[in-house]
């Protein structure tokens, strides 16, 4: 019996060590490719640097490099309900800026990329490639001629709606008025193609998904969205909608928050919700002044987190494997949100040091090294590549 069980620990032992030689090996050079991080405007309102590691938020450059980071698609927002339409533009191009300016002062970590081939050639050098992307077509304002400059100015895909309908989009969080896209929203599609501008479909209505898929003539993405036959949730996928996507060869790239992952923290957060939202409006108005305003907005948004049941990392590989099972493994990606969702992360997910614990875990379910290597980052490569392609036709 000895004997047996020690041949046993043996085997276990060998398993552990060969597991672990081939993560190592994937992570020398894989390319890790998160479709949306909100980090930048952090920069705008504290002062964040990306260069110092921080204890508190989800990006940062020495946490990068421990995660093996190599492509990001930063996510440039201005949430309809919290200013008015006249300052949109404005807040979004000061966004954009503390992307071009993060990487001027840390240029030996990051390089701005507008091209697959960019891409590809800066993970090589070592470096962060940083793309900018654009949350909710509200923000152009209905003006063709914003989003040619948006995209002259390296944003590389707009989100079609955010948290409201706007004039041509439909919301999944908000009112239809338009049964998916208007007409005016497919003529702005056309341009997207034209530019070379990816379609990113998450916040849109289902309907307004089919729409896009269906006009599109490149391939569209759900940057940051997991799945509803999981986490029945309106800001969720239905396999319907992903197998559609999947179709025309686009990827959905997995969000991160734990309310999206796990229908009952989701019922705790959205519950929860209106008075922390109220709790930090009314501490940002009373303390204005105060240069530790920011310190205690986030006491106040992990105090509302700590209220919600805990969600385990594998609960995001769950949703990964859905859609990989769903729809192929060529059509599932990363859209963490890292900092766009107050801190509300799975645990053993808390930042972007840990992108190495979701290559372990796909290859504990069973993945091959090619299928890890689309789903980390593969994948989002291939999509904006086609992009590129429509766009020269």
């Amino acid at each position: 019996m000895h004997r047996i069980a020690s041949i046993l620990l043996c085997a276990a032992a060998l398993t552990a060590q060969s597991v672990d030689q081939r993560l190592q090996r994937l992570l020398r050079d894989i390319l890790i490719f998160d479709a949306h991080i909100d980090t930048p405007r952090y920069v705008v309102d504290e002062g964040y640097k990306f260069s110092d590691e921080h204890p508190y938020y989800e990006l940062d450059i020495p946490r990068m490099r421990k995660g093996k980071l190599g492509a990001v698609l930063f996510g440039v927002y201005v949430q309809p309900q919290d200013y008015p339409e006249s300052a949109w533009a404005q807040r979004a191009l000061d966004v954009l800026d503390a992307v071009h300016e993060e990487v001027r002062r840390n240029s030996k970590d990051m390089e701005v990329a507008l091209t697959a081939a960019d891409v590809e050639r800066i993970h090589k050098s070592g470096k962060l490639a940083a793309m900018a992307s654009l949350e909710g077509g509200h923000i152009i304002m209905d003006s063709p001629a914003l989003l040619r400059n948006f995209h002259r100015l390296g944003i590389r895909y707009m989100t079609l709606a955010h948290f409201r309908t706007n004039n041509w989009a439909d919301s999944m969080t908000d009112t239809a008025r338009h049964n998916g896209i208007a007409p005016f929203g497919k003529e702005l599609i056309r341009e997207m193609n034209r530019i070379g501008m990816l379609l990113d479909v998450s916040h849109i209505s289902d309907k307004a998904v089919l729409d896009a898929v269906e006009f599109s003539r490149a391939p569209v993405i759900a940057s940051h969205s997991s799945v509803k036959a999981i986490a029945p949730i309106p800001r969720n996928m239905p396999d319907d909608i992903i197998k559609a996507v999947a179709r025309r060869g686009g990827v959905v790239c997995i969000n991160f928050h734990a309310g999206y992952l796990n229908e009952a923290a989701h019922d705790v957060y959205i519950k929860n919700r209106p008075a922390r939202d109220a709790e930090i409006k009314a501490l940002l108005e009373r303390e204005k002044d105060n240069p530790k305003r920011w310190e205690m907005v986030r006491a106040i948004q992990k105090r509302y987190f700590d209220k919600m049941p805990k969600v385990p990392v594998k609960e995001l590989l769950r949703h990964i494997d859905h859609v990989a099972k769903t729809a192929g493994p060529d059509h599932v990606g990363l859209g963490s949100d890292f900092d766009g969702i107050s801190g509300m992360v799975p645990v053993g997910m808390e930042d972007v040091s840990k992108y190495p614990v979701i290559v372990r875990g796909l290859m504990e379910m069973g993945y091959s090294d090619t299928d890890i290597r689309k789903i980390m980052g593969g994948n989002l490569l291939r999509v904006l590549k086609a992009v590129e392609a429509v766009a020269k036709q």
